[in-house]
């Protein structure tokens, strides 16, 4: 991608970002000029309501009265009353907010009227969430009516009111919320009761009813358990067991006729009356709780019978009044009842129809009160009653008998009566969660309770399945209830599929089905069937990679039999039919195009990355199956496919796994190590072999496949990496076993290995490479020297190639480009200490021919860094660029080398031999060289004049001079070496005393002191003692007349001195 197309993607992304921000804008300015609208109306309406005062009136009429003659003051003085409602509620405006003007508001006010109007007409006849009773014309208008007719006191008080408590009354309105949505979370599908009762309350508050709802509900309750204890009582103390039985019965239904009495002689009291007729329908069942169960007074199949008709009673007066309270006591009594005859009965499966009938009742009732909210309570119900009913019975059921077979078909009744029935019931409305959780529970509900119940559930799935998808043909243009029809089918079919078919077919079944509801769901549009082939679609992959680890791990036989290859033959199958099925998955889910969900898109992509590692792990078992023994070696084809795969699709998963598919190549050349016992590439198998060569060629060769198709990968930094690794690696791959086998080649290896790691330097060009050719090249030069000491032939070639290869590199440095003046700076340095190097081994050749030893060795070193650190000659000029860096080193080599003979001096003996000369002759030729250097002008003794002046060097010199003679003094034997030494050292101080006389030299005076000073400490404390007369004779006249010749010609020639000057 070139800079100019990035350029044009960025300038697009910026303008869709700014469009999409002026939308968002223009949105939320909307929003605040219809909330504003919709506040001011609000406060229009308040004023105009607070602007009423009038005392509360008995009756309609009188109401109707006060409020004329209200309105009429009004509009005597309309004035202050709007100031005054304007001033108190000023600050409830926001701040771009301004209050309405008084005209403004009483128009509001009107118009907020007639809207409210239209409304209430409007809620007569729709459904309504938030109300559990349908208000009767004549409850509306007495609302209308007593609207108005607010008290003066509350008027009074509503204007007093500070900002605060408005405040206070938000937060705690805010509170209520929190908490109301922290139980929904918590009590899940539950939640809808507590917001159904939350409404039930608030219906009753909002109409000033809420003390009397309280006071009915604690009135019902109270009278239940006092009749409940009269009955108790009574049957102990008072009437027989039939007229107390009749008695409880005719007093709960005298409460039902009470209840309606009131509900029809008393308009405005409709609640009151349902809740008396909830009581009535609570006692009927606590009557006939009584004469069955608890005293045995009727038989059971009685008390259910007398419980049934109970039910019906209560679902046909909640019809007949339509009112929800007595819907809701008749299924809750009607469904809980029962269980208290399950204990002892001798057919508790009759207790599956009669929840079946009751469900068809709260059907019927749900739709007549266009309440939906009923036939989902009366689902969650049934669940729970079900699942206790399992308690009473042994499950399964066996035998199949007609009873069973009447229970099992109940509870599939169940599924079909509340799931198609909650979506007819809502058929107008939109799918949201809260519309499927009927379905979807009755559907789990379903599928856990037949596999509980009998052990023939897959045929009972099956049928299921062929059901749901007869009723998905008969209703397919229903797009509410067809989409769920045919996700149960898929649903049964493939819970079917668990039940009836072998484990080994499990995983293809799972995805023939998953791929026609994929299709279906595509076809259609349906994206909860879409949904189910996801599942269905994991799961048969899921089984098929299973059942192949679980072949893999218990097969102990040998793969190239019959019965083997038979086994192998069909999971190739199977695999290979599942990498189909995927990828038709995929072409699938394709042809949706923009039609995809968000969450879709993901699926998508985590298919794809499944797809290829499911074609990785095929293409694996083939070669396993094909050969055992190097099925691994063709991981590197697999890595390669994945990383092809990934960047068609553009996977970063798959692109990832191709890199960790390499790794159990390093697992198989661990094995081959371990079974061969040895790290020896010869001693390996042949398929660890190939494996440690295929896995340092694809972690070689990979950044360069990044580099030519992938450029944008961010994985490329990675490969560039592993590559330089194994460039880094490449010229030591040899090491080991040089190390192991051929420990004299080492100086040879080192070289050649520098010289490949100069040339993949040059190729690769990073730094990394460039400091492993100077690391090589110094190592190499330290085993050279090692094995020249060593006297090997492999040194002196070393010394040869490394002579020949530094040469070049020396010779031909100014002719080359800049690259390789890079690449080659540091050997071109190295270079002047290479050829000390060869100068020493030359010379210890050639000396080693005389006699053998090392100091011929150092003198010509020293003479050689001599020549080397001036200008003068051509040796110095030669090496004048290269030495720079390494000047102060080969300055400080001529310093030290002189001092290795005076270390060496004292294990060897003074004789009269070739050695002993070649020696002396080394010494006195390294201290006649040195003093060659100090005596004239020296760029080396200039560039250190602050670290070490000449005056400092020449101290140096003599005391290397007076050591070494002292020391050879001493080797000429014992009754002459401490005379000699003594004269030695008069005579070297004698000498000084004349050459401190020269200009710039004074300091040798202070030497020459020392000199004396040693001679005469020498004399009196060491040799006094072991001289005998005749060595003390001629020690002190040889000392004496040297020092008296020497005062005297050192007086005579100071005296000149002074003369001339």
């Amino acid at each position: 991608m070139t800079l100019k197309e990035d350029v044009n993607k960025l300038t697009q992304a910026l303008e869709a970002m700014q469009s999409q921000q002026a939308s968002d804008r223009a949105a939320l300015t909307s929003q605040l000029a219809e909330f504003s609208q919709q506040l001011a109306e609000l406060n229009a309406r308040v004023n105009a309501l607070e602007g009423y005062d009038q005392a509360e009136a008995s009756d309609l009429a009188l109401s109707q009265q006060a409020l004329s003659t209200q309105e009429k003051a009004t509009q005597d003085d309309s004035q202050q009353p709007h100031l005054t409602s304007a001033s108190s509620h000023s600050n409830q405006y926001l701040p771009w907010q301004t209050p309405p003007e008084p005209s403004q508001a009483a128009q509001s006010e009107q118009t907020h009227s007639s809207q409210q109007g239209e409304l209430s007409q409007q809620a007569d006849t729709s459904y309504r969430h938030d109300a559990w009773q349908r208000q009767t014309p004549q409850a509306e208008e007495q609302v209308k009516a007593q609207a108005p007719t607010r008290s003066n006191r509350t008027t009074k008080q509503k204007a007093s009111t500070p900002g605060i408590g408005q405040q206070l009354a938000n937060s705690v309105g805010q509170l209520q919320g929190s908490l109301g949505q922290l139980v929904n979370l918590l009590l899940g599908p539950f939640g809808g009761l507590g917001e159904q009762a939350k409404a039930f309350y608030q219906h009753y508050q909002a109409k000033g009813q809420g003390a009397v709802f309280l006071m009915t509900l604690a009135g019902i309750v109270t009278l239940t358990l006092g009749f409940g204890y009269l009955l108790q009582y009574s049957i102990n103390h008072w009437f027989s067991e039939l007229g107390k039985a009749m008695l409880g019965l005719i007093t709960a239904n005298g409460v039902i006729a009470g209840g309606l009495f009131i509900r029809r002689a008393r308009p405005g009291m409709e609640d009151y009356a349902s809740g008396i007729v909830g009581l009535g329908i609570i006692l009927n069942y606590l009557s006939i709780y009584f004469l069955g169960p608890y005293f045995e007074l009727i038989p059971e199949s009685a008390a259910l019978l007398l419980m049934l008709m109970n039910t019906l009673l209560g679902y046909g007066l909640a019809m007949k009044l339509e009112t929800k309270v007595v819907a809701i006591i008749a299924l809750c009594g009607g469904s809980l009842a029962p269980l208290m005859l399950l204990d002892a009965s001798q057919a508790p499966l009759l207790y599956l129809p009669y929840l079946l009938i009751i469900g068809a009742c709260s059907l019927v009732q749900s739709h007549r009160l266009n309440w939906p909210v009923l036939l989902e309570i009366t689902a969650l119900l049934h669940i729970a009653c079900v699942q206790l009913l399992s308690f009473f019975l042994f499950l399964p059921l066996a035998p199949i008998d007609t009873m069973a077979m009447l229970a099992l078909g109940c509870i599939n009744a169940l599924f079909y009566l509340y799931g198609l029935g909650s979506l007819w019931l809502q058929a107008k409305r939109e799918p949201s969660a809260r519309l499927l959780m009927v379905p979807v529970a009755m559907l789990c509900f379903t599928l856990y309770t037949l596999g509980e119940f009998t052990p023939y559930a897959g045929e009972l799935f099956a049928i299921n399945a062929a059901i749901c998808a007869l009723l998905y043909w008969k209703i397919r243009r229903d797009n509410l209830i067809a989409p769920l029809m045919l996700a149960a089918a898929g649903v049964f079919a493939g819970v079917a599929a668990l039940y009836l078919i072998s484990a080994d077919l499990l995983g293809l079944v799972l995805l023939i089905e998953a791929l026609l509801l994929l299709w279906l769901g595509a076809k259609h549009d349906f994206i909860a069937i879409r949904t189910e082939a996801y599942i269905l679609l994991a799961l048969g992959l899921g089984s098929n990679l299973l059942t192949l680890f679980d072949s893999l791990a218990v097969s102990h036989r040998e793969l190239g039999g019959a019965a083997g290859m038979t086994d192998n033959l069909i999971l190739i199958l199977t695999l290979a039919l599942s990498c189909a099925a995927g990828y038709q998955a995929i072409r699938l889910i394709d042809a949706l195009g923009d039609k995809l969900a968000e969450g879709e898109q993901l699926l998508r992509r985590a298919l794809q990355g499944a797809f290829g590692q499911l074609l990785a792990i095929t293409a694996l078992f083939i070669g396993y199956c094909l050969s055992p023994d190097y099925y691994l070696n063709g991981l590197p084809l697999i890595a390669l496919m994945l990383l092809y795969l990934g960047r068609r699709d553009e996977l970063r998963f798959t692109e990832i796994m191709a890199w960790f598919w390499l790794l159990p190549l390093g697992g198989l050349i661990m094995l081959g190590m371990l079974e061969a016992g040895s790290v020896n590439f010869a001693q390996q198998p042949l398929n660890a072999k190939l494996a440690r060569i295929e896995l340092f060629s694809c972690l070689l060769l990979a950044y360069y496949w990044y580099k030519r198709y992938t450029p944008q990968s961010p994985l490329v930094s990675l490969a560039y990496y592993v590559q330089l690794i194994c460039y880094l690696a490449l010229p030591l791959l040899l090491l080991p076993k040089v190390l192991r086998s051929y420990l004299a080649l080492l100086p040879i290896y080192l070289w050649l290995a520098s010289a490949m790691a100069l040339g993949l330097a040059r190729f690769v060009r990073h730094r990394s490479l460039v400091i492993e050719t100077q690391v090589l090249c110094a190592t190499a030069m330290l085993f050279t020297a090692i094995s020249c000491l060593d006297n090997q032939w492999q040194g002196l070639v070393a010394l040869a190639i490394g002579a020949l290869a530094l040469g070049t590199v020396h010779g031909r440095y100014g002719q080359l480009d800049r690259r390789w003046r890079i690449l080659l700076r540091f050997p071109w340095q190295l270079s002047p200490f290479y050829f000390a190097l060869v100068v020493a081994v030359a010379v210890q050749t050639l000396s080693g021919l005389i006699a053998p030893g090392w100091s011929l060795v150092f003198l010509g070193l020293t003479g050689y860094f001599a020549l080397l650190l001036e200008r003068d000659n051509a040796l110095g000029r030669r090496f004048a660029k290269a030495l720079k860096p390494g000047y102060d080193l080969a300055y400080g080599q001529l310093l030290l080398l002189p001092l290795a003979p005076i270390i060496l001096h004292g294990d060897r003996p003074l004789g009269l031999n070739m050695s002993s000369l070649l020696f002396s002759l080394s010494e006195l030729g390294i201290l006649v060289v040195l003093a060659w250097y100090l005596k004239g002008k020296r760029l080396g003794i200039e560039s250190h004049k602050k670290l070490l002046p000449k005056p400092a060097l020449a101290w140096g010199w003599h005391s290397l001079l007076a050591v070494s003679y002292f020391l050879w003094s001493y080797q000429l034997g014992t009754q002459i070496a401490a005379p000699v030494s003594s004269i030695l050292l008069v005579s070297h101080g004698s000498a000084l005393m004349f050459l401190s006389l020269r200009p710039q030299q004074a300091s040798l005076i202070r030497m020459a002191g020392i000199l004396f000073g040693l001679a005469c400490l020498k004399i009196l404390v060491i040799d006094m003692a072991s001289f005998v007369l005749v060595q003390k004779v001629v020690a002190f006249i040889i000392i004496g007349i040297i020092l008296l010749t020497v005062a005297y010609f050192y007086q005579k020639q100071k005296n000149r001195l002074l003369a001339q000057g």
